[in-house]
């Protein structure tokens, strides 16, 4: 008995059939690697801007104190908030002197002879704070 056309394409069929199953396999593994790939890049890429975050407030901190100490060193309130050794200790914060995307205050309180300036600096969601006191 000679074997119909039908079952002769069925042989013939079964190869490309488990060929197409073992790319799209593969395909299947090529989308989960690229995707751990692109969760991951995400995660640093938030954690570099939080850090990036971190360091501007530090430096605006930094420079917010700079300022203080020069008002003081002078005796002349430059920024204007009615306080020598302050910057922006007026309690609204739109207008704090920014440093690039940071925003910076200084306040400042007196014991006896000494004078602790306090400055915190802000960028997106980092807040960093310096302190210094002055005789």
């Amino acid at each position: 008995m000679k074997p119909t056309h039908r079952a002769r394409s069925r042989r013939r069929d079964a190869p490309r059939a488990a060929a197409i199953a073992g790319i799209i396999v593969m395909l299947l593994v090529a989308d989960l690697i690229v995707i751990g790939m692109l969760v991951g890049g995400r995660r640093d890429h938030r954690l570099t801007a939080r850090r990036l975050e971190s360091i501007q407030a530090f430096y605006a901190a930094a420079a917010g104190m700079n300022m203080a100490v020069r008002e003081l060193m002078e005796n002349v309130d430059e920024d204007g908030d009615g306080t020598i050794g302050t910057i922006s200790d007026d309690g609204n914060d739109a207008n704090d002197p920014a440093a690039g995307t940071a925003r910076i205050v200084v306040t400042s309180s007196t014991s006896g002879s000494e004078t602790t300036l306090t400055a915190v600096g802000r960028s997106g969601q980092a807040r960093r704070e310096l302190q210094a006191v002055i005789n």
